[in-house]
């Protein structure tokens, strides 16, 4: 039984050593394709080889050890100066790294997939140099006299003990609890002290408290740095990739990595991969530009793509740049329009930067022909799905000619988090620190309306808002001056409308329970340090919330019937045609308690919209310059938040979402049937009055 329990250890041993030899050599060839002479890296690629033969040789695996013995043949010959390293040669050692990596796969599963006839035949005639360029002797046939002159590497011996992650989410756990009792502790003492303000004991308590406070940040990190992992673990995979594919489609690109020691959790390791991978991809792909087209624009014909990691705060900030064409906007709308996945209005409206955002939508692709490594529009779909989950945010910057640069914003870990505290209609929320980009304090009136959307004008860019009060079903209870947080998931912004910001603080996420989960828009809760349990907002979900409310234009609460002190309403009549205007001001004028002012066109409505303050505009859809829907529309982005009735000799009934989305609220045909037209009237401005 000792004898069985022995070699599954030795086996599991073998598995773990082997899997990091097998990373390392994927990176290490990659590297030996550029620096052919490196003989150091040359005698470290041989010992791992060499390792993985004798290892698999005692434990009865034929399989790797007979590949690993030819490879290793090969490599003693490049190392010695026997042989060359050639692509040829570079294309069969890392075709026999995967093969080492399937069987591996069948020493873990107990299974036998693995094929080895085609890598060993082709392993051998590249020992015997019937590959042409991939082999031949050293020039004048001579040989290096010792591998005198190679310098052994002192290996390190790291003493190290594996534990189950599920042992370390316990513990986490525990020390989010402490973390929670720290907070309530802080506080209380904190009320304490001001009730008996220098009394000894209390001074003693405060004191004591502070330590624990110190003592409980440094646990929370020290545990949270049992989790973490070089992020390099992710990025080695793809110096082999980008080379595979330059091989594939003619291309010359070098991969440059920065910072690959950052470490961040485990988990946020394990769901970075995909979306990585699928950006880097695209980057070879769409972003660089074949040597011959490089060359045009007066480039080099090798391109770059940079893959960096750094710390910013409490947060990860990983960087894909690359030197290729860049992104157009312009040509991404028109693919957007002509997809139907925005409308020609929205694009109109659009900035460069949510434009490049068209990338990240399902299907959306700009790839003239599609190809196995990109061009359905899946894998960046991928990609905002997963940052998406980590509660991450993309930034794009891009310029045409030059190159574009991807820049994810992540949490480290994602248990204990930094956040924002808000207080929406009396109720405390918090939001995840990671996705606020910024926070702005406005007055209601800077606040507009736009295709059924409130909007606001923050610096060169229109973001659209949301109450949160509305999200979650709260009294509504605004001041004139309030606090807009703009949040960001994945490449979406949205500003939060809220009553009041409370303060940044350290939580901890606790689920709801089987019988609460589900809630969209909240994400779990937290115990703050009064004791009282507070929702934590999801920005993804409450993102996803706002995007399928309906579009509608919102009544200020004070505006009312705007009646003069003849007691008569103002009625704004726009149309080109001065037979209809007079038409329809004489038969209002004639109820005695209506006034009418004529306009010729949009433009000028616009013009004295403020100054004439209607309470109801009748506007004509069919006129030169501006339309009816577009006169309508920019009176709502104006802040006109009255009737707008709108009249039309042919019917637009088709054509109801375009008459919503441009905040007309009622449509008539013409010619006008003036007890219909009062009707309306009647109707509209009782509603306004209610509002």
């Amino acid at each position: 039984m000792n004898n069985a329990n022995e070699m599954q250890d030795l086996v599991q041993d073998f598995i773990l050593e082997t899997d990091e030899i097998i990373e390392s050599l994927d990176q290490d060839l990659i590297e030996l394709e550029n620096r052919k002479n490196d003989f150091d890296l040359l005698n470290k690629i041989f010992r791992a080889a060499h390792t993985m033969k004798g290892a698999s040789s005692f434990l009865g695996f034929d399989k790797m050890s007979s590949v690993t013995h030819h490879a290793e043949e090969i490599l003693n010959k490049l190392r010695k100066n026997e042989m060359q390293v050639t692509p040829e040669i570079m294309d069969i050692l890392l075709e026999f790294v995967d093969v080492t990596k399937t069987i591996l796969g069948d020493i873990k599963n107990g299974t036998n997939t693995a094929v080895t006839d085609e890598i060993v035949a082709k392993l051998k005639l590249a020992n015997e140099g019937k590959l042409g360029a991939g082999a031949g002797a050293a020039s004048g046939g001579a040989k290096r006299e010792s591998v005198e002159q190679v310098k052994k590497a002192a290996v390190a011996v790291e003493q190290t003990i594996r534990v189950d992650v599920s042992r370390l989410d316990s513990l986490m756990n525990l020390v989010g609890e402490l973390v929670l009792s720290r907070n309530r502790i802080g506080q209380i003492s904190g009320e304490l002290e001001k009730k008996f303000e220098g009394e000894f004991l209390i001074e003693q308590l405060m004191e004591t408290t502070s330590q624990i406070g110190l003592i409980s940040t440094e646990l929370q990190l020290a545990v949270m740095k049992t989790r973490m992992v070089p992020i390099g673990k992710v990025f080695n995979k793809f110096p082999r990739m980008v080379r595979d594919l330059c091989r594939d489609m003619g291309k010359d690109i070098d991969l440059v990595i920065a910072g690959e020691e950052t470490e961040l959790d485990k988990s946020v390791v394990e769901e970075i991969g995909d979306p990585l991978m699928h950006m880097i991809r695209n980057a070879v792909d769409h972003g660089v530009e074949i040597p011959s087209e490089r060359r045009k624009k007066g480039k080099p014909d090798k391109g770059i793509v940079n893959l960096s990691a750094y710390h910013e705060g409490n947060h990860i900030v990983v960087e894909i740049k690359d030197d290729g064409k860049g992104l157009d906007a312009e040509m991404l709308k028109r693919k957007a329009v002509e997809k139907n996945v925005i409308s020609a209005e929205e694009a109109k409206n659009m900035d460069n930067e949510t434009a490049y955002g068209l990338i990240f939508r399902p299907g959306f692709s700009t790839a003239a022909a599609i190809t196995d490594v990109s061009g359905r529009g899946v894998g960046m779909d991928v990609v905002k799905t997963n940052i998406e989950k980590l509660n991450g945010i993309i930034n794009i910057e891009s310029e045409i000619g030059h190159g574009t640069r991807f820049k994810m914003k992540l949490p480290l870990t994602l248990a204990i988090i930094q956040a924002l505290l808000v207080e929406v209609s009396g109720e405390i929320l918090a939001i995840p620190l990671v996705s606020v980009i910024e926070t702005v304090r406005i007055n209601e009136k800077q606040i507009h309306s736009f295709e059924g959307r409130e909007v606001l004008k923050l610096r060169d860019s229109v973001l659209s808002l949301i109450r949160l009060n509305e999200i979650y079903e709260f009294q509504e209870s605004y001041d004139e001056d309030i606090y807009v947080v703009v949040v960001g998931i994945a490449e979406k912004r949205l500003g939060f409308i809220v009553n009041k910001l409370v303060g940044q603080e350290e939580i901890v996420i606790k689920s709801l329970g089987e019988y609460l989960s589900g809630n969209e828009g909240i994400a779990g809760a937290t115990i703050m340090g009064d004791g009282r349990v507070r929702l934590i907002i999801d920005v993804a979900g409450v993102m996803e919330i706002a995007s399928k409310m309906p579009r509608r234009f919102r009544q200020k609460k004070k505006a009312e019937t705007n009646k003069k002190q003849n007691n008569k309403i103002t009625v704004m009549i726009i149309d080109d045609s001065a037979t209809d205007r007079k038409i329809i001001s004489r038969l209002l004028s004639a109820t005695g308690w209506m006034e009418t002012k004529e306009v010729t066109s949009g433009k000028d409505a616009i013009k004295i919209i403020d100054k004439l303050d209607p309470d109801i505009v009748i506007t004509d859809i069919m006129m030169p310059d501006m339309d009816g829907y577009e006169v309508a529309r920019a009176l709502r982005e104006k802040g006109y938040e009255k009737p707008i009735i709108a009249a039309s000799g042919r019917s637009e009934i088709s054509e109801r979402k375009k008459i919503s989305a441009a905040g007309i609220d009622a449509f008539l045909l013409k010619p006008l049937n003036m007890q219909m037209l009062m009707d309306k009237i009647d109707e509209l401005m009782a509603n306004s009055s209610n509002s």
